[in-house]
């Protein structure tokens, strides 16, 4: 490593440069002190660490980064997501959990979420468009969850943990650890100890209802980040859950303005269209049958000739 010595000169030491007294251990901490604080030392230092933790990103790379919205992405100490194997804290609010699930479900990753019996699916596919199909819910894991959790870890990309409330440290740092070992994204609902990053919502509002009118359309939400290393200074950012990248933008409210009573024209009247002429046909005279029997009298039957017998002529009497 270059850059500013420690001096060796050992004129000032007593005897042969051994450090006999308290002037003596002063003297080489303090040269030890301006070796550290200078200019070119500390930024070699702060190159080491960053490569330790976390390697520069020049581009997204799927093996170690796994997407979010770009409304959090302000939030994050990570370029372009969240790293694999980082436990990530969503606190006071089931639509943040959703948020940070959406981006990477919706380019092909795994999640499930255990402890949430409220946990809403029609919320998450309709209004996060988080796809179902690839979403495993555990809303009673049993007091035996953690083995639960730790088989999640092993097979999906991302698990949202309700813990109980008296959860113990040794239990949740295994669990972290597991999810580093296996490049798994943790979410609890509660900032554990050792955490890389716990997001909080500070407060909320809704809008979109009026004076007696309107329905609640937008839930804007302050939302405060803090975490270990580059992010240990608190980020605040004011978003809408869902963000707009993944509803689109918030429907607007039309409503028609009321009828103006003065000097509106009124619409002229119009008289009913007449009924078209009756078209009259001839009725026939009715039929009367007695007028037929007077005017063609019939002879009775019995006076009526029968065919191949001769009248016999009257006889006279004397």
């Amino acid at each position: 490593m270059t850059g500013h010595r420690v001096s060796t000169d050992r004129s000032g030491w007593r005897e042969s440069g051994r450090i006999d007294g308290v002037d003596d251990v002063r003297r080489v901490l303090d040269e030890i002190n301006a070796a550290g604080l200078h200019r070119e030392n500390t930024a070699l230092a702060r190159d080491l660490v960053r490569t330790a933790d976390d390697a520069a990103l020049t581009a997204p790379d799927a093996t170690r980064i796994l997407p979010v919205v770009a409304e959090l992405a302000p939030l994050l100490p990570w370029p372009f997501g969240i790293r694999r194997g980082a436990t990530v804290a969503a606190v006071g609010s089931t639509s943040l959990v959703m948020t940070l699930l959406a981006a990477g479900m919706t380019q092909g990753a795994w999640a499930a979420v255990v402890g949430l019996p409220a946990f809403g699916a029609l919320a998450a596919g309709q209004d996060f468009t988080i796809p179902l199909q690839r979403l495993a819910l555990v809303p009673e894991p049993g007091p035996d969850w953690p083995t639960v959790v730790s088989a999640l870890i092993d097979g999906v990309d991302l698990v949202v943990v309700a813990a109980p409330a008296q959860t113990s440290d040794a239990v949740t740092r295994a669990l972290m650890s597991r999810a580093r070992q296996k490049g798994c994204v943790l979410l609890p609902t509660t900032a554990w100890n050792g955490c890389d990053l716990a997001i909080e919502r500070l407060d909320g509002r809704w809008s979109g209802l009026g004076q007696g009118r309107g329905r609640l359309r937008q839930h804007t939400v302050t939302l405060r980040a803090r975490g270990r290393g580059r992010a240990g200074r608190p980020r605040t950012i004011e978003t809408l859950l869902p963000p707009a990248s993944i509803a689109g933008p918030p429907p607007g409210l039309r409503i028609p303005p009321p009828p103006d009573p003065v000097g509106t024209p009124e619409a002229p009247a119009v008289d009913p269209p007449e009924p078209p002429a009756a078209t009259l046909h001839a009725v026939p005279r009715p039929v009367d049958p007695w007028e037929e029997l007077v005017q063609h009298p019939r002879r009775p039957s019995y006076q009526q000739p029968v065919a191949g017998l001769r009248e016999t002529p009257p006889v006279s009497r004397t």
